[in-house]
Parts: structure tokens; C-alpha cells; sequence
């Protein structure tokens, strides 16, 4: 499914990539829409979710429990 992004699609993904220009953004496509992923150093440091009605789902931020570092307890 090929769908265009909204404005407000395109200005989240410019303001994600303008915090962090050297990080990696890749997008992942779903039957519902897309998934844009930033990663820096290797690690995702952003998720949004963008369905083909032009909607933006945002996740709660992304802590220290996405850390592929994290000590057990």
C-alpha cells in the first residue's frame, strides 16, 4: 500500500531529523500506514506511527528501559 504523507506527516519527520541530522531514519511500511524509526548510534532514540488518513500516533518517549544496556535487577 503506497500512500503520500500528510503536511503534518512530512513536518513531524523534518522536526525528528532536524533535532538529530547526523541520525538514521528508516521507515517501515505496514498494511495501516508507516512507522518512522530514528536511530543514533545505533540505538532508536524516536518512533511515530503514521496511518494513510494523515494521522500521527506518538508513543509515550522512549527510556532507559529501551536500552539494549540495561543491568538486570
Amino acid at each position: 500500500m503506497a500512500f503520500e504523507l500528510s503536511t503534518d506527516q512530512a513536518r513531524y519527520i523534518a522536526r525528528m531529523r532536524g533535532a538529530r541530522p547526523d541520525a538514521d531514519v528508516r521507515v517501515h511500511q505496514r498494511a495501516w500506514g508507516v512507522i518512522v524509526e530514528v536511530l543514533h548510534r545505533g540505538r532508536t532514540i524516536a518512533l511515530v506511527a503514521f496511518d494513510a488518513q494523515g494521522g500521527v500516533r506518538r508513543d509515550a518517549p522512549l527510556g532507559r528501559e529501551a536500552s539494549p544496556l540495561r543491568r538486570a535487577a
